[in-house]
């Protein structure tokens, strides 16, 4: 058997986890993000129901209100001022609450510290633009039904 044998087809791909040659390790700008050492446990966050199970079953109940709202509201738009408000009010709710889900599982404040709190922040505020929008204009039930005759 020759030499040729015992030697690695590609000698580059053992050295794929040495540090970059033309700078060092890619590390963040102001140091680590994370807390501690790999050797600390990880934060557990306290227990609290309201982000939870209530989260969750008031998620649920928004998401099933709208199934008789949407059907009221397709049968009577524009003709109660409760039925828009309710409505508004529950798509928005269900609207806010799966965006911001969205947003605590990909955009987590440990990974992104100051984006994800601008985010959220940024998701507030367009909620409250479309509340005012809502209630200020024509309402939803009504601008669907124009939409719609477009």
């Amino acid at each position: 058997m020759t030499t040729r044998g015992f030697r690695a087809a590609r000698p580059l791909a053992v050295n794929a986890s040495k540090p970059r040659s033309f700078g060092g390790p890619l590390i963040h700008p102001g140091g680590s993000y994370i807390k501690g050492t790999v050797n600390d446990p990880a934060e557990y966050p306290a227990p609290n129901a309201a982000h939870g199970s209530y989260h969750w079953v008031f998620e649920r109940v928004i998401a099933v209100s709208l199934i008789p709202l949407f059907a009221a509201a397709t049968v009577k738009h524009g003709a109660c001022g409760m039925l828009d408000a309710s409505l508004s009010v529950a798509l928005l709710l269900h609207s806010h609450m799966g965006f911001e889900q969205v947003l605590i599982d990909y955009v987590e404040k440990r990974k992104f510290p100051k984006a994800g709190p601008i985010a959220k922040w940024i998701l507030r505020a367009a909620t409250l633009t479309a509340a005012v929008g809502l209630y200020d204009d024509i309402g939803i039930t009504e601008l669907v039904a124009r939409l719609w005759t477009a």
